[in-house]
């Protein structure tokens, strides 16, 4: 019966963490360049097994890391960013971009370098090319871009022109997934300086959410209702024991 606490306990907190996600998820469905987030449940079996160091040998390869009948609950694995490209959508302004390949390198004020597929950039009041962040885009050779206040011109290897001089050339990278760390909404930030990227990008256009709100609310009120299940659970559970506790002192007498 405790056995049963504990996997009903396991499956709310799993149920708990994965609604944040969700949330998230939902909350940034139609932010530009967001990439949403994915949970791997498993077993509490399958996570303790998995933290064993193999018996060695000589016992049999079939109960090598076989630690008995285990079955206490889910458990949140993994939270894991999926990568896959959002819907492309036509805007008509000249500083709105999007990559089919890789990621913008941006940088804040102080340094800091970030990764982006949120393409929703302008002109700030020293004609920098910046983010709706704030954050400067930057060239190929890890500078700011600075713009005329004419109109510009955004080839597909993403070199930018004005009047018909050339101005900058984009800085785009590419990474294994596994290199990016989330630094907010649609930015990252990487263990390594990822690939070049030649080519892909696309002006008057932005790449918007992978999020699909309907799936994202189907799924979180499965998950509620999971909850809400295990909460149950719990209470009656609760109320087993208290009533088995009752009952000990009466084969007593």
């Amino acid at each position: 019966m405790i056995k049963g606490l504990y996997a009903a306990f396991n499956a709310m907190e799993a149920a708990w963490q994965y609604q944040d996600v969700l949330a998230n998820n939902v909350a940034n469905a139609t932010t530009a360049g967001f990439k949403r987030e994915v949970a791997a449940v498993e077993s509490f079996a399958d996570v303790l097994l998995s933290r064993q160091a193999p018996v060695p040998a000589p016992l049999p390869a079939r109960i090598q890391g076989v630690v008995g009948q285990i079955g206490t609950g889910a458990f949140i694995a993994e939270f894991a960013t999926d990568f896959s490209p959002g819907a492309l959508q036509a805007t008509g302004n000249e500083l709105d971009l999007a990559t089919t390949d890789g990621f913008f390198v941006v940088a804040s004020a102080n340094g800091q370098i970030y990764y982006t597929r949120d393409g929703r950039f302008g002109r700030d009041a020293d004609g920098a090319l910046v983010t709706s962040h704030g954050y400067y885009v930057l060239d190929d050779a890890g500078n700011p871009i600075t713009l005329p206040p004419t109109p510009v011109r955004v080839e597909s290897d993403g070199t930018v022109t004005a009047d018909s001089q050339l101005l900058a050339r984009l800085q785009i990278r590419d990474f294994a997934p596994t290199a990016l760390t989330r630094a907010g909404e649609a930015y990252f930030t990487a263990s390594d300086a990822g690939e070049p990227i030649d080519g892909g990008v696309r002006q008057g256009v932005l790449e918007m959410s992978n999020a699909s709100l309907i799936d994202d609310m189907t799924t979180l009120l499965a998950v509620q209702r999971a909850f809400q299940a295990s909460q149950t659970v719990i209470a009656r559970l609760d109320a087993t024991l208290d009533a088995a506790a009752g009952q000990v002192g009466q084969f007593g007498r």
